[in-house]
């Protein structure tokens, strides 16, 4: 068994991500909101805003220190670059691991249709009952980009005018963002992407799943049919970070797209990935804990 320190981080996650599930399932809440009256504001043009009616409670968030974050940035690192267009260099998501995407970026439930609230609740129940399903995780396949920059790990963005890349030190990551839709490749686990800036505003949308997605630890489903839009730019105010919205527009699972957003402070001192080897981590053989079991496909 790998005992670097990012295997051990991660496997600390997941038995937090279990416990946190056995804690929590009986109140997983996976209902739509109620009506009411509307929040003040609004979403970006073109996304997945606010249902007709008020959310219960205040945006989603996780309370308490984060186990995972970092030491603070060096007071010597460089600066990255004050383009507002310019991305190019490595971001870290500090905040605590949201086990599941609970609410929108505007409090609302997460808003399930029939048949995700099905599958959502099927996949906390085995968490719950000690069986859970394999994944992509499990499996060291790519896992999709909500959870893969979900995680407390560093990832580079390599950026030309042709392609932005990112690579991330968690699962052997790797994005690739095109800015030709023309030169877009086969369908694969990550989708294709293609990008676009609205004003400084980099629109990136990505379809062709091979496979559907968990877009979280818990489960939170996405069919291969999913669109995935992201809307990245980068902000300053006490440091820099890019701030990134999440649209899914998945009527699979879904009635209406959804958002929610994260941020990535900028870190040049994580710059020199640590080696990550996922396929060691279970210790059993094979790499593929035996207590996971296939997950049932209706």
């Amino acid at each position: 068994m790998s005992t670097n320190p990012n295997a051990m981080k991660s496997r600390i996650r997941a038995v937090i991500a279990t416990l946190a599930l056995l804690a929590g399932a009986a109140g997983v809440a996976i209902a739509q909101a109620p009506p009411g009256a509307p929040p003040a504001g609004g979403p970006p043009p073109g996304f997945g805003g606010p249902p007709p009616g008020g959310p219960p409670g205040g945006p989603p968030g996780e309370d308490g220190p984060n186990p995972f974050a970092p030491p603070p940035v060096p007071a010597d690192a460089p600066l990255p670059s004050s383009k507002p267009r310019d991305l190019d260099g490595v971001w870290y998501h500090e905040a605590p691991l949201e086990f599941q995407i609970a609410r929108d970026q505007f409090g609302y439930k997460t808003p399930f249709n029939a048949a995700g609230k099905k599958v959502m609740q099927r996949r906390v129940n085995s968490l719950k009952d000690g069986t859970p399903f394999i994944n992509a995780s499990t499996l060291c396949y790519p896992v999709g980009q909500p959870w893969q920059m979900d995680l407390n790990m560093p990832f580079r963005i390599v950026q030309s005018k042709q392609r932005l890349e990112f690579l991330f030190e968690e699962y052997h990551g790797y994005i690739q963002v095109l800015m030709d839709p023309a030169k877009k490749p086969a369908a694969s686990y990550m989708g294709t992407s293609v990008g676009h800036w609205d004003g400084d505003t980099l629109v990136v949308v990505t379809t062709g799943f091979k496979d559907g997605l968990w877009l979280d630890v818990n489960g939170t489903p996405a069919s291969k049919n999913a669109k995935l839009t992201q809307r990245i730019r980068k902000v300053k105010t006490d440091h820099w970070y890019l701030e990134i919205q999440f649209t899914v527009d998945d009527p699979a699972y879904y009635t209406r797209p959804w958002s929610w957003i994260r941020d990535y402070s900028w870190r040049p001192d994580m710059a020199v990935f640590r080696e990550y080897n996922c396929e060691l981590q279970t210790g059993a053989k094979g790499g593929l804990d035996p207590s996971l079991g296939p997950e049932p496909q209706d």
